[in-house]
């Protein structure tokens, strides 16, 4: 997994990764790979945590090997931001690894990720026809981005076992070891019915998760745009210098500004649309606004417009 020469980072087609401190590294995906979502990778001075394990197995695998080599010790802790594939189906490749995260995220995986990967391995092939008729496609990365994301799906076997957490966080879960602290964190559900994010004080590092998205439209339906939003000032007031979201790169705190500006805008045309009285239709016909118009993921626009109008009642 070792690059070639004399570059002894190590390498994964999967995700490209960048040193944020010193014992501190981000796991970028790589718009073709079968990883999907950002990871963080942290050195505990005596073991190795892990944030968010990736779209498959596959890439998990490369993640803990990277894990590994970067620190020169074993995972200890994967620490799952919360229940979508696209976060947790790494978790395969960590067998005998504690997995952190909340008790409503550990039900979700229990309840839902066998059924989650069924649905999509059912799903994707109709998926690639549209890709290949030009749907799905707003933005120029996306026809790569979304490749990589079925064909990871395809890529990942039915039954695969999702390992759910076995250590759990009420509020906030402390990790330590010699070299650094680790706190994670849950202020509630926002993206999805419960978030987790784990933040580095020393470092001044926030592994956000889908709390945060950098160029790319996040998934707003299984969320709560109001409690969203909340969680972010909560997230600001922490003080982070620097930002990993669940999808885009490395980032800072305006970021923060910029994801509750796009909430709030769904919410403001939402609130037009139903005193509007428009249809379902109309609304997802609405164009994307004019900032957000060229980020990835545009064809999530409709469904997390709806989203805002089942909520602005």
């Amino acid at each position: 997994m070792r690059g070639g020469g004399d570059d002894l980072t190590p390498r994964s087609p999967h995700f490209d990764l960048q040193p944020v401190a010193e014992g501190v590294h981000v796991a970028i995906a790589t718009d073709s790979g079968f990883g999907l979502c950002n990871s963080g990778i942290v050195d505990l001075g005596d073991a190795a945590l892990v944030f968010d394990s990736m779209l498959t197995p596959q890439a998990g695998a490369d993640l803990r090997r990277a894990a590994e080599e970067l620190t020169g010790h074993p995972v200890a802790y994967v620490v799952n931001s919360h229940y979508h594939g696209d976060h947790v189906r790494g978790n395969s490749a960590f067998p005998s690894v504690h997995i952190v995260s909340t008790r409503k995220v550990r039900e979700l995986i229990e309840e839902r990720a066998v059924k989650m990967l069924e649905s999509d391995r059912r799903e994707v092939p109709a998926e690639l026809e549209k890709l290949d008729r030009g749907g799905l496609v707003r933005a120029p990365r996306d026809r790569v981005v979304f490749e990589g994301w079925f064909r990871g799906i395809l890529a990942t076997p039915l039954g695969t076992v999702v390992p759910a957490p076995d250590l759990l966080v009420d509020g906030e879960l402390l990790l330590r070891g010699p070299k650094r602290e680790v706190h994670v964190r849950s202020f509630g559900g926002g993206h999805s019915p419960s978030d987790v994010l784990a933040f580095l004080p020393d470092d001044r590092v926030a592994f956000l998760g889908d709390l945060l998205a950098v160029g790319f439209h996040p998934g707003v339906t299984d969320g709560d745009l109001a409690k969203w939003r909340e969680i972010l000032d909560s997230v600001r007031r922490l003080g982070p210098e620097r930002l990993l979201p669940g999808h885009g790169p490395l980032s800072g705190p305006s970021e923060i500004a910029t994801l509750q500006e796009y909430l709030t805008t769904l919410q403001d045309l939402a609130s037009a649309a139903r005193r509007a009285g428009r249809t379902v239709e109309e609304i997802r016909a609405t164009p994307i606004p004019e900032p957000f118009a060229a980020w990835s993921f545009g064809a999530f626009f409709p469904a997390n417009l709806l989203r805002a109008y089942e909520q602005s009642a």
